[in-house]
């Protein structure tokens, strides 16, 4: 992860043009200057900080973009933005955040393509060792299970991760996170499934994953996936996993605070409320091994 100076001169130079002008043909610090509309100074301090984090290279005299830079290049493949641009948009957002703690309005930008797209790009670069215990967390609390629908998982990751362990998986999202990931699942045995998380699936599935998503949403909001999900799992003991952050997470707060309406991060015991509310027995709470996650996880009582 970039240190804040680091971030916060990357933004300068995104929101400057520099950045675009190196995208686009500036390879010196005096055609940086000329063509973004900075001082040669300054082009000359941005451009040593990206050599330096290794976004350019120096070849026979002049800089070109590596493959780190691709996040600032394409947008299109989600796997190839990495988590930097985002960390810019979260950077931009608490830049902004005196006057939006004045309201309740996030501040502007927060929702547009690039930022969305960012977001996934961010959850497409989480850890695979991450995703993975994450995974094994959650089936754990349905032993047995075949049958799995993970919801709101942005990028797809633990969806991919239960299908390549052996699970019938569909990965349920919003219809414009699903159109985004649908090329870059193309080729794994998952089912995509539109409508909104907020809306139960016709899965009857085994077990139902909610991972990284209750976060970004607001209570009532998160409310709802827990309670759609709950209608997505079998009636015949089908268990709802909530993998998140708890507890105590200042910088995640921040970041939620400044690039949501009503994300945060919050207890376990009131994520487990929830599931209680939405009608999940034996509900409880486990570590992800190796990761500062939990998992929260309740199950529906199978009807006699």
């Amino acid at each position: 992860m970039e240190d804040f100076r680091t971030l916060l001169v990357l933004r300068a130079a995104r929101e400057t043009g520099v950045l675009d002008a190196l995208v686009a043909s500036a390879d010196t610090p005096a055609a940086v200057a000329e063509q973004a509309g900075v001082t040669e100074r300054a082009a000359e301090v941005v451009v040593a900080v990206l050599v330096d984090r290794g976004f350019l290279t120096w070849v026979s005299g002049a800089v070109e973009p590596t493959n780190r830079m691709l996040g600032f290049i394409t947008k299109t493949d989600v796997r190839s933005i990495g988590s930097l641009p985002h960390a810019l948009d979260v950077a931009d957002a608490l830049v902004a955040l005196p006057a939006a703690m004045e309201g309740d309005d996030v501040p502007a930008g927060g929702d547009t393509d690039r930022a969305f797209r960012n977001r996934l790009g961010a959850a497409a670069a989480r850890d695979d060792a991450a995703v993975r215990a994450a995974v094994t967390a959650a089936v754990h609390e349905r032993p047995g299970a075949e049958s799995v629908v993970v919801v709101g998982d942005d990028a797809g990751h633990h969806a991919v991760e239960c299908a390549r362990r052996g699970f019938d998986v569909a990965a349920h999202h919003d219809d414009r996170v699903v159109d985004a990931i649908r090329p870059v699942l193309a080729a794994e045995p998952v089912e995509l499934v539109g409508g909104g998380v907020a809306e139960p699936v016709d899965a009857a599935a085994d077990l139902a994953v909610i991972p990284h998503t209750l976060s970004r949403r607001s209570p009532t909001a998160a409310q709802e996936v827990v309670r759609a999900a709950s209608e997505s799992v079998s009636a015949a003991g089908g268990t709802v996993a909530v993998v998140d952050t708890f507890g105590s997470a200042p910088g995640l707060s921040a970041a939620l605070l400044a690039t949501t309406p009503g994300g945060a991060v919050r207890d376990a015991d009131r994520v487990a409320s929830w599931l209680a509310d939405a009608g999940l027995t034996d509900v409880r709470t486990s570590d992800v091994p190796g990761t500062e996650h939990r998992v929260v996880a309740g199950r529906r009582r199978a009807v006699q």
